[in-house]
C-alpha cells in the first residue's frame, strides 16, 4: 500500500488522540526498520519523522521510502536507529527532525573545523583515523560525567578512535584555570590521565591543599607543582587551547569534535559509538555513505 495512504488511514483510525502504530503495521510500512523496542505511539512518531526527513544516503527519497522493501540504501537502517534512539530518549518528532538534519549536515567538509588534534593529551592508538577532540573545564559537572563514556568509546573502537583532551576553563569557574595548569604539568611529567581523573572526581575541592594532595597521590611534588602552575608557565598552552576552541565555535563545555565535525548529539556512550561508526563509514567512502 502507498505510504501516504497508510499514513492517512492511521490518522483516521485515531482521531483527536495520540496516533498509534502496531508492530505488525510498522513492518508492513517500513519493513527495513526494526521498531519492536518502541511503543505503538512511538512507532507512529517514527513514521511521522521518517515521512518528513530526507534519507541522506543513496536512495534520494524520504527516510520512509528508503526503508521500503524495494530500497537498497545501506545507510537508511542506521539512520532509522538514530531516530529510534532519540524517540526512546523522549524527544518529540519536531525536535528529532531538526536534530537529524543538523547531524547529517555536520558531516560536510565545509562544516568541519581544523583542530590541532595532536597538541594535547592523547588516549588510544596514535594512528587511529578518528580524532575525538574534547574541550573541557575541570569545574564543569557535565565534563566530569562524559569522562567515562569517552574512555569507553576509545576502548570499544581501539584501532579507530583516539581522544585528544583540551583545556577550556570558563570565566565563571574560579579554580578551573589553575586546575588546567596542574593538569598540564602532570601531562609534561607523563601523569596527565591520573591527574585528570582526580581533578574531575574531586571538583568540589580544587583548593591548593587538595591539589597538592592529588599530586602526592600520583607521585609528584605538590609544592613544586603549584609554584610552577602559579608562575604562569602553562598559561600559554591553556590560552592556545581556549583560542582554538573559541575560533571553532566552542561556547560551553564539554564540546566534542569528531575529525573537526561538531558532535551535536547527547554525549552518551551509545551516541558516541554511533557517531564514531558513522565517521568511519564517511571517511571510508571518501566523504559519503555506504550505498547499494
Amino acid at each position: 500500500m502507498h505510504l501516504l495512504l497508510l499514513m492517512a488511514l492511521l490518522a483516521a483510525e485515531t482521531p483527536g488522540a495520540g496516533a498509534a502504530l502496531s508492530e505488525e503495521r510498522a513492518r508492513q510500512i517500513l519493513p527495513r526498520a526494526d521498531l519492536h523496542a518502541l511503543t505503538d505511539q512511538q512507532r507512529a512518531q517514527f513514521l511521522e519523522v521518517a515521512g518528513d526527513t530526507f534519507g541522506y544516503a543513496g536512495c534520494n527519497e524520504t527516510l520512509a521510502r528508503c526503508l521500503a522493501a524495494n530500497a537498497t540504501d545501506k545507510h537508511a537502517p542506521r539512520m532509522a536507529e538514530l531516530v529510534k534512539a532519540l524517540l526512546l530518549e523522549g524527544q518529540s518528532p519536531h525536535q528529532i527532525i531538526d536534530l537529524v538534519e543538523r547531524y547529517y549536515a555536520s558531516f560536510a567538509k565545509d562544516k568541519r573545523v581544523r583542530l590541532a588534534d595532536y597538541e594535547c593529551p592523547q588516549m588510544g592508538d596514535p594512528k587511529a583515523a578518528i580524532a575525538v577532540v574534547e574541550f573541557s573545564d575541570y569545574q564543569c559537572p557535565h565534563c566530569a560525567t562524559v569522562q567515562k563514556p569517552l574512555r569507553d568509546l576509545v576502548r570499544a573502537l581501539p584501532s579507530k578512535v583516539r581522544l585528544c583532551s583540551k583545556y577550556f576553563p570558563l570565566p565563571g569557574h574560579a579554580r578551573a584555570q589553575i586546575a588546567a595548569a596542574v593538569a598540564e604539568l602532570a601531562r609534561q611529567k607523563g601523569r596527565f590521565w591520573p591527574m585528570n581523573d582526580l581533578l574531575f572526581a574531586n571538583q568540589e575541592d580544587l583548593g591548593d591543599a587538595a591539589l597538592k594532595e592529588y599530586a602526592r597521590k600520583i607521585g609528584l611534588d605538590g609544592d613544586a607543582m603549584l609554584k610552577q602552575a602559579y608562575s604562569g608557565r602553562f598559561d600559554g598552552v591553556i590560552e592556545r587551547h581556549k583560542k582554538e576552541g573559541a575560533d571553532a565555535g566552542v561556547r560551553a563545555t564539554p564540546t566534542l569534535f569528531f575529525n573537526g565535525r561538531h558532535f551535536i548529539l547527547s554525549p552518551k556512550y551509545e551516541f558516541l559509538v554511533f557517531s564514531a561508526q558513522d565517521e568511519d563509514e564517511w571517511q571510508r567512502n571518501g566523504g559519503g555513505w555506504d550505498k547499494d
